[in-house]
């Protein structure tokens, strides 16, 4: 009879800690990146790495949107040059060498400008794929993935 009790003691002990801790864990605030957070919760570590790999998102974003702003105002600005030059050829007087010397100058130039311009954009345009794999990246290892505020908060302070 001793050993049944005891047996029936030992098995009340580890539901009351199961009880415990699943209580536990329903005290504390959850969130979760992305909507409808399913699965373990992230550990501290691993929360720290995903808000990390989410500010390096966020920021390549941020990047992106103002170096497009910066594209898109040279690209205005060579099509405006594009234009002058168009003028300048149509009012050109192409018995005058200088006058001609001095528009293949201006065209010269121009072509430049559209080089280091395309170079920009390709660079811009690598970046933009870097910055979708990261975010793919994101997505795998930390969307929809449940986590403690608590502990999103401590990360933070931690950065201060």
């Amino acid at each position: 009879m001793r050993f049944q009790r005891r047996l029936s003691l030992s098995l009340v002990i580890p539901a009351t800690i199961l009880l415990a801790t699943s209580s536990w864990a329903a005290d504390k605030k959850e969130a979760s990146f992305g909507k409808g957070g399913t699965g373990a919760y992230l550990t501290r570590d691993q929360l720290r790495t995903c808000l990390a790999h989410q500010d390096r998102v966020r920021q390549q974003n941020d990047d992106a949107v103002k170096e497009q702003a910066a594209l898109t105002a040279i690209q205005d600005e060579l099509a405006r040059s594009g234009g002058e030059l168009k003028a300048k050829l149509d009012a050109l007087d192409r018995t005058n060498p200088d006058a001609v010397a001095a528009f293949n100058d201006q065209t010269t130039a121009r072509d430049k400008q559209i080089d280091e311009f395309q170079a920009r954009v390709d660079a811009f345009n690598a970046r933009v794929e870097t910055n979708k794999a990261e975010r793919d990246a994101f997505g795998k290892a930390c969307d929809k993935r449940r986590y403690f505020e608590e502990d999103e908060i401590a990360i933070r302070k931690e950065k201060k």
